[in-house]
């Protein structure tokens, strides 16, 4: 039967297939094992005819054959692969179970060939492997050399190592042909394939490639893929690929997927993906899978050297995105019975076999001619609307006519119809006439991508709202968009989409809707890379920083245009600190962007290299991830009541189980804080979404940039727009000043109806011509005070000459009381030496009334003449105050300073004299006595020589937001000094028993005189009637 065989070995025969025709019709596979050194083999086929009378009886023997010696080789594992059935012109052959059909045969089944083809089954079996050889003793100067391709000398080299390579790889069963397919340079580096036409064991294979040293092997052939059944499969379905190796591959498994642009990319969990092993099987589970997943998958298990492969297409049934266009956008009815209307179905060009079909509520419906623009195609319809409804329904079916479940989608149009009595927006630019209460649509400029919309309101055009993305960003979110479903790896894609948001986001002026979708852009990211456990780390931190700079280049960008708020700057913030959470930074050096700076700080750092902007971190125990935020104070929302102008620090713990850790942050915009304006030290708490400030202290007005937190966030400072007030300070001022202005005007009284009575020496007429005044310009001061206690209500010209009175006034309080001073001190030290009236009247004049004169005017002239800001304030209709030794209120402070000083002076002069009386008296008087008497002095005189202004100093002194002694000093000034004037009247009037008994006597000599006038008139009439 095997008469006439020739046998061949395999290295010398490449690719070539052994076909022989025996006289016995039945198609028959051999399998010849070459028994010679090195034990290779060799595939043949052989084709036997026969009589189908005997097919029984060949079937039989050819099962029981096992092998046949020939003198140097071995012919065994003898297989029927295919049977035909011949007839006079052509024979019908199927492949007999375990075999298909070779690629060249273009059968699923049985398949009907001419009487002279060979046919050919191939076992399911085969295995084909892609390996690469690196021979590190040899070059490539006569395979590389272009000009020898034809010779002998070539070709020669290249069969050398042909045999030498099969000599190796046909120690395998099944061998059946190595192809040198490629060589390059660098040592010789040689690509090939193999081809096993059976089983073959992958414990030899690894044998052969430790043999050939410098080898990676790719096979094909180990490993069976299943995927779905019946293709395609819809999309928005589900789908489970399984691969299933022969034997143990380990536990290294990865899934590639090649698409229709032949773009490889590996496969990984996503929003659509999920992998899975079930023992040795590995598992990639679609769900709700969208057109991203049509291609080819692979699965690949690697071990060492050689990777074992499978491969198999996934036909999915597509669904197109419609866009939906009518033209006009609005038909105008008016003054017509109707009117015609072209709608636009547009879907990007695929090669799915859609049907199309318009449904509307139209007159007459005509299906227009399909136009393929690019890489879009354009549906179109015409429709005859007659004029009565108030708009037209249309709708655009597509059904994918590959669909098993005749999947479809509807795109569903209304459209306004411009009738008679319908209220109209005008053509305005490049928007048509628009009808009442619709929104106009037109394209993007310049191939963004998206919608411009303008509501038509009343007949009044609404401002433009545009959802227009630049055409780079929506491509980069699309890319952004492939990983989130699981095709691909953040790791090897991360540093390219950074750079290419940094290009995308250059612009100057930038759109809400770019700032948005760059945003999205950036948490989709980052949610791939904390599924994928990927950190951001130092090689892409530079463009991550420089893209996050770019978004806050211009903040008017950030207001959404249809609710107006900036809520995405939140969104943007909490994104940053999350990447920031998720990093692994080991360089210090800071990344450093027009808008946003970034840092690693740790105890070791100085000072500097943990500063961002204008603002700091320090931090001793623990390493920390800062992010400086130049602009988003002016983007993020703000606290009621409060601003900010200065850095958003975002600091984040490099180790995860620190969270709270205390940390310290400087701010020099604190710097700029007003006097008792309060500061507080806040962070962006996502659970209020608002700005809080638990957990955070200030640590006040005398370290004003200094704030200490517990925890770790996004922190700023805030400055009150307003300065601190204390409760019911106003009230009890204005009530204090009625007090003293009613005292003061009862006091002036009595002095006058008492001065002849209890003025009777030089002395105490020079100390009663002090009080009376010192009482009377107290009064105007006090009155001017209330006139102003309503700025806003007082015109402007108004406000400076009530600041100019009050000024000059209180001045000459000062003064007076300096004139009282004086006196006591000139009565205390010369006893013997008086003054004289004249001097006296003429000095007190002097300094009571002409010095707070020159002051006053020296001052006007001083700040800008009495400008408005300068001298006075026209919020408070005083002197302005602009901080330490800054304003006015300085020229008003020194001398008053300089005269309760001398005041106080005088009061100690006073009070010494008390305390070391002279020989004669302290006999007389014991230490109760003198006690007694160095209080009622300190009380009597106290308020003459206003000494309560003390308290003024400590106001000044103590900011308001230093609590409680700020509320106590302020509240005792305002108190003692609102009520002076009554403290005048008590002390200096009603205390003083001079004068209670002369205003006593002269009550009782105007009683006395009534009665005896009275008794007069009465003994008159007496007589009279007599």
């Amino acid at each position: 039967m095997l008469t006439g065989l020739t046998w061949q070995r395999a290295e010398t025969d490449g690719m070539k297939m052994k076909l022989y025709k025996g006289v016995i019709l039945l198609f028959l596979g051999l399998f010849i094992k070459v028994s010679v050194a090195g034990n290779s083999t060799q595939v043949f086929y052989i084709e036997l005819e026969f009589e189908s009378l005997v097919d029984v009886n060949v079937t039989k023997f050819l099962g029981q054959l096992k092998e046949i010696d020939l003198a140097n080789a071995t012919v065994t594992q003898f297989n029927s692969t295919t049977k035909c059935n011949l007839s006079e012109i052509n024979k019908q052959c199927q492949c007999m179970p375990g075999y298909t059909w070779s690629d060249d045969v273009e059968c699923t089944d049985q398949c009907t060939l001419n009487i002279n083809r060979t046919a050919v089954c191939l076992t399911i079996n085969k295995v084909s492997i892609d390996g690469t050889t690196t021979i590190t003793n040899r070059d490539c100067t006569i395979l590389c050399d272009q000009s020898l391709i034809e010779s002998s000398k070539h070709k020669e080299e290249l069969q050398n190592l042909t045999t030498m390579l099969a000599t190796k790889y046909s120690q395998l069963d099944y061998f059946d042909s190595l192809v040198i397919t490629g060589y390059g340079s660098g040592s010789l580096i040689l690509n090939y394939t193999v081809i096993y036409l059976g089983p073959v064991s992958m414990i030899k294979l690894q044998n052969v490639v430790q043999q050939v040293e410098n080898t990676n092997l790719v096979t094909k052939g180990f490993i069976n893929i299943d995927i779905a059944e019946h293709q395609p499969v819809d999309i928005n379905s589900s789908a489970t690929i399984t691969c299933t190796p022969s034997g143990d591959m380990g536990p290294t498994v990865n899934w590639f997927l090649t698409n229709g642009q032949n773009k490889t990319t590996e496969i990984t969990n996503g929003q659509e993906a999920t992998l899975k092993t079930n023992g040795s099987k590995s598992i990639a589970q679609l769900k709700y899978f969208s057109e991203s997943w049509k291609g080819t998958f692979k699965c690949v298990y690697a071990m060492n050297a050689i990777s074992h492969t499978a491969s198999e297409q996934l036909d999915v049934a597509l669904l197109p995105n419609i866009q939906a266009l009518s033209d006009p956008q609005f038909p105008d009815c008016r003054g017509v019975s109707s009117t015609n209307l072209k709608v636009y179905c547009n879907i990007s060009a695929d090669s799915e076999n859609y049907t199309v079909t318009w449904i509307s509520s139209a007159y007459r419906t005509t299906v227009g001619p399909t136009d393929r623009i690019g890489n879009r195609i354009s549906y179109t319809a015409y429709f005859n609307i007659k004029c009565i409804d108030e708009t037209l329904k249309v709708s655009c079916t597509f059904k994918n006519n590959r669909s098993r479940n005749n999947l479809t989608r509807t795109q569903n149009m209304q459209i306004p119809i411009i009738l008679e009595n319908s209220i109209t927006c005008p053509p305005e630019g490049v928007w048509p006439i628009a009808k009442s209460s619709y929104t106009a649509t037109l394209t993007c400029d310049n191939s963004g991508v998206g919608r411009r919309m303008r509501n038509c309101t009343g007949g009044v055009w609404s401002k433009e709202i545009s959802t227009c993305v630049n055409a780079n960003l929506f491509e980069i979110q699309t890319d952004v968009q492939e990983l989130n479903k699981g095709i691909g790896f953040i790791k090897d894609n991360a540093d390219q989409l950074f750079q290419r948001i940094n290009d995308s986001t250059t612009l100057k002026m930038f759109t809400f809707p770019n700032i948005e979708t760059s945003v999205k852009i950036f948490g989709v990211m980052d949610d791939v890379s904390i599924r994928q456990q990927n950190q951001w780390n130092d090689t892409v931190m530079s463009k991550l920083v420089s893209s996050a700079s770019n978004l806050l280049n211009d903040p008017s960008g950030w207001k959404n245009p249809k609710t107006e708020d900036t809520f995405i700057s939140v969104q943007y913030l909490k994104t940053i600190e999350r990447m920031m959470n998720n990093s692994n930074l080991i360089s210090n050096v800071p990344y450093i962007s027009l808008n946003a700076q970034m840092v690693l700080c740790n105890h070791t750092s100085a000072a500097d290299l943990c500063k961002t902007f204008n603002a700091s971190v320090s931090n001793s125990d623990n390493s920390v991830v800062v992010f400086g935020f130049r602009n988003l104070y002016q983007i993020l929302p703000t606290a009621q009541g409060n601003y900010s102008n200065t850095t958003i620090l975002s600091v984040t713990p490099v180790n995860a189980t620190n969270m709270n850790r205390s940390i310290t942050l400087e701010f020099d915009f604190a710097k700029q804080r007003l006097p008792n304006h309060m500061i507080y030290c806040v962070y962006w708490d996502e659970n209020l979404n608002n700005w809080s400030s638990e957990g955070c202290t200030w640590a006040g007005a005398d370290n004003p940039t200094s704030c200490t937190c517990t925890h770790n966030s996004a922190f700023t400072i805030l400055m009150s727009k307003n300065a601190e007030t204390l409760p019911y300070m106003d009230e009890l001022t204005y009530a204090g000043l009625g007090i003293s202005i009613l005292s003061l005007l009862v006091c002036l009284i009595i002095k006058i109806l008492v001065w002849d009575a209890v003025v009777k020496s030089p002395i105490s007429n020079f100390r009663h011509v002090a009080l009376f005044n010192i009482s009377l310009c107290l009064l105007f001061a006090h009155c001017t005070f209330l006139t102003t206690a309503k700025p806003e209500n007082i015109p402007p010209n108004w406000c400076a000459i009530l600041t100019l009175i009050k000024h000059f006034f209180f001045l000459a309080v000062f003064f007076w009381m300096l004139c009282l001073s004086f006196v006591l001190l000139h009565q205390m030290i010369y006893v013997f030496d008086r003054l004289r009236k004249k001097v006296f009247l003429g000095l007190s004049i002097t300094v009571g009334y002409v010095c707070p004169i020159i002051a006053v005017a020296v001052t006007y002239i001083t700040f800008n003449n009495g400008a408005e800001g300068e001298y006075y304030s026209k919020s408070t209709c005083w002197l302005t105050y602009k901080g330490t030794l800054k304003g006015s209120l300085f020229a008003f402070i020194f001398p008053i300073g300089a005269i309760v000083f001398v005041n106080l002076f005088t009061l100690a002069v006073v009070i010494m004299k008390i305390a070391t009386p002279s020989i004669s008296e302290a006999k007389a008087r014991d230490e109760k006595d003198v006690a007694k008497s160095m209080i009622k002095t300190i009380v009597f005189l106290s308020p003459v020589l206003g000494l309560s202004w003390i308290l003024g100093f400590f106001v000044l002194g103590l900011d308001l937001t230093v609590k409680p002694w700020a509320a106590l000093v302020n509240y005792s000034f305002t108190i003692f000094n609102s009520l002076q004037g009554l403290f005048i009247l008590l002390t200096n009037c009603v205390g003083e028993k001079k004068i209670r008994d002369a205003l006593l006597k002269r009550f009782k000599i105007k009683q006395s005189v009534h009665s005896k006038t009275e008794s007069s008139t009465k003994a008159q009439s007496s007589i009279m009637r007599k």
